[in-house]
């Protein structure tokens, strides 16, 4: 099975969901409780009508296998953020499975990660993924080598990817 992240491989989400956050010039001295309230508490539904899809990646998600491909993403909170993900994917009829991991889990805590595929733009999350037996495939948005909290791609020398296609997904099917 190969697994899709959802924040930063399909939809751009970043951008806007920490847009107020930003402004906030203390946020540095916060609380992860507080950050991880903030998130709760954002409007998902417009932060997903209004982020970019990245790289036609909702109609590559439409001409996947549902049976070998499902998208994994860590949520916040169910009621808002995973709900929401569910519906935009479904308005976009995307047929496959949508499994929601707390964020409070790893993605292997929720579903089996041995011998099967993780395409995610986190090396956190990716190196989580092939402890427990996994194959990682990082999502590398912009080319550099680095996730977006600055992990260098260097330190853990798992496949890339730089758009998620059907050709790259049956692709790393074959390991």
């Amino acid at each position: 099975m190969t697994y899709i992240d959802f924040d930063g491989v399909i939809l751009d989400t970043e951008e806007l969901l920490f847009e107020e956050w930003r402004k906030n010039p203390d946020r540095h001295k916060l609380s992860e409780s507080v950050k991880i309230e903030y998130i709760k508490k954002a409007d998902w539904e417009y932060i997903l009508e209004n982020s970019p899809i990245i790289r036609d990646s909702i109609y590559i998600l439409r001409q996947l296998d549902p049976e070998k491909n499902a998208v994994l993403t860590r949520v916040h909170s169910l009621e808002n953020e995973g709900a929401e993900k569910i519906k935009y994917l479904r308005r976009k009829l995307v047929e496959l499975q949508i499994i929601l991991a707390p964020y409070n889990l790893r993605k292997d805590e929720v579903v089996e990660a041995h011998k099967n595929i993780l395409i995610d733009d986190s090396l956190r999350n990716l190196s989580e993924w092939k402890k427990a037996g996994g194959y990682p495939i990082f999502f590398d948005l912009n080319d550099t080598g680095k996730d977006p909290w600055g992990s260098n791609l260097e330190d853990y020398h798992y496949q890339k990817i730089l758009r998620l296609d059907e050709k790259n997904v049956n692709k790393c099917q074959k390991f």
